[in-house]
C-alpha cells in the first residue's frame, strides 16, 4: 500500500503557489510609474549655507521630489531617479536634516552617530505645510530656486 498523501500535498503547495504569484501580477496595486519631470535645482540658506539637509518639494497630489544640500548648500532634485527634476506644478517645501554623507564602512565596522547639524533650523521647517515655503516647477524647469529660511 502507497502513501499519496505527500505528493498530493506537493501538487497542492505548487498549484497554490502558482495561483498566489499570478494573482500577485493582476492586482490594481499602484506600480511606481515613471512620472514627467523637469530639471529642479538650487540652493539652500538659513545663516548661511545649509549642509547636508534633505530638500523635498511636495505636490498637492502626486509624487514628491526631494535631493539633499551638498557642503555649499546646493541640491539638485531627483523624483523617479536621482537628479532627474521635479514634476512641474506647485509644491510645498520641507527641509530636514539628514547628516554628511556616510564613510564607506559606516554600518559594518563604524557605527559613530551622525553629527549634528552646524546649527538647528526652526522645526516648522520639516513640515510641508507649516513651513510656508511654496514653490513652482515650470515645464521647462528651474535650476537656480533659492530655499531661504526665515
Amino acid at each position: 500500500m502507497t502513501n499519496h498523501v505527500p505528493c498530493a500535498l506537493s501538487l497542492f503547495a505548487v498549484v497554490g503557489g502558482f495561483l498566489v504569484v499570478t494573482a500577485l501580477g493582476c492586482s490594481d496595486v499602484p506600480t511606481g510609474d515613471i512620472v514627467p519631470t523637469a530639471p529642479a535645482a538650487g540652493v539652500a540658506k538659513y545663516q548661511g549655507k545649509l549642509r547636508y539637509y534633505q530638500i523635498q518639494f511636495i505636490p498637492d497630489e502626486g509624487r514628491p521630489a526631494a535631493g539633499i544640500t551638498d557642503e555649499n548648500g546646493n541640491f539638485t532634485l531627483g523624483t523617479n531617479d536621482v537628479g532627474d527634476g521635479a514634476p512641474t506644478g506647485s509644491h510645498h517645501v520641507a527641509v530636514t536634516y539628514v547628516g554628511p554623507p556616510p564613510a564607506p564602512d559606516y554600518g559594518v565596522t563604524n557605527f559613530d552617530p551622525i553629527p549634528p547639524p552646524r546649527f538647528k533650523i526652526p522645526s516648522k521647517f520639516n513640515d510641508p505645510k507649516k513651513s510656508g515655503l511654496v514653490v513652482e516647477v515650470p515645464e521647462s524647469g528651474k535650476t537656480d530656486f533659492l530655499i531661504e529660511l526665515n
